[in-house]
Order: structure tokens, then sequence, then C-alpha cells
């Protein structure tokens, strides 16, 4: 079964990525922690030995994509679930099996949450991976997918809730793998910091990012 991973993302540059970060540590340092969240996040996915599409929510700058070394494309739809079921649309409609996608902040991702929800797609059509903060940072389906977004309420801490009562109304079973946090604000960050099961080389660099 061909798998294809997708990774939500925006090109980081100062003052259009994480503002709600930037609020507090400055635009500057809030784009420079996003890109190595983003970097480590593709290399990640590419060592997983899946097929890996970076999805930019808007077209990225031509000198970005000029370093860029994987397959990209421009996300289409008004909201993130349109979105979001473009891009399943889209890797089905190219042969792919099974799709995954994931955001591009989750300093806790590993690889065998890639692995693993695609391998639970063989027994279930849906998987989620449940944010601590109401929402999700992995969806993942089988062939041929449904609409699991419409009606769902984005970036509240009702999305998991509403995305779980959709499914349960569409007769579609899910599975839900590990809870991990992703970093919108200054308090998810420094929790991340202080996580003992963060990778030492990503603490220091985001260490470093806060204080170039």
């Amino acid at each position: 079964m061909k798998t294809a991973v997708v990774v939500f993302a925006r090109e980081p540059s100062a003052g259009q990525v994480k503002t709600r970060l930037a609020a507090a540590i400055g635009e500057v340092a809030a784009s420079r922690v996003y890109g190595v969240l983003l970097e480590r996040t593709l290399a990640v996915v590419a060592g997983a030995g899946v097929d890996l599409v970076v999805s930019f929510a808007e077209a990225p700058s031509p000198a970005w994509t000029g370093d860029c070394a994987h397959r990209w494309e421009v996300q289409r739809g008004h909201d993130l679930g349109e979105r979001m079921l473009d891009a399943f649309g889209r890797r089905f409609a190219e042969g792919f099996d099974r799709v995954v996608i994931v955001g591009s902040d989750c300093p806790l991702l590993e690889m065998r949450h890639l692995t693993g929800a695609a391998d639970a797609l063989r027994d279930t059509p849906v998987i989620l991976g449940p944010a601590t903060d109401g929402g999700y940072w992995l969806v993942a389906q089988r062939r041929p997918g449904v609409d699991l977004f419409t009606g769902i309420p984005w970036s509240s801490p009702d999305t998991l809730a509403a995305t779980r009562q959709r499914l349960e109304g569409l007769g579609v079973a899910w599975l839900e793998i590990d809870a991990l946090d992703d970093i919108d604000i200054e308090g998810d960050l420094r929790t991340a910091l202080a996580d003992p099961l963060l990778e030492p080389n990503l603490r220091r660099r985001l260490l470093s990012a806060l204080e170039e």
C-alpha cells in the first residue's frame, strides 16, 4: 500500500508565522523557533520512508523553495478543513492508499508516530493524533477517505470533540494515538523545553533560536 505524508506548513518568515508566540518573544525569534520545528518535522518524515509533500498555506518565496529539497504544493480551500480534505483528495487521486497529514510544530513527533498511524490504517479508516489543547496534530485516512471536516470549529478547544461527533454521525470508525503538544504560545514552548523527552539537540537548537 502506497503511503504519503503531507506536512502542513508555512514559510518561516518573521511576522507570518506563530503570531501568538511572537506576541511574547518577538516576530523574529518566533520565526526562528518555527523554522527549527519545521526543519525537524521534515527530517523526521523524510526518515520514515514515505512519500513526503510539503503543503504551504500560502505560496512560499522562490528564495525559500530553492532550498527546499522536497516536493511541495500550495493548499486550496477557505478553511483548514477544506484544505485538509483537498490534500487527501489530491493524494488519493495520485494513487496513494494511505495518507497522513501532520502539522509542522510538534516537537515530540517521532517516526514511530507516522509509521504507526500508517500501519493502523490497515484495520481502521481514520486515525487521529490528539493535541492537548483540544485539537489534533495528526489526521490520517485510507482510500477512499471521508469528509470528516465539515462543520468543525477550527483553532478551538472543541475541535477534536467535534471531529469525534462528526465521525460518529458518519458511522466511521477511528483510532486515536499518542496525545502530543504543539507550540502555539510561549507557555507551550517553555513546557517543551522542560520536557525530559525532548531531543537534546532539538532543545539546544530551540534555545539558540531564542537567544540569537
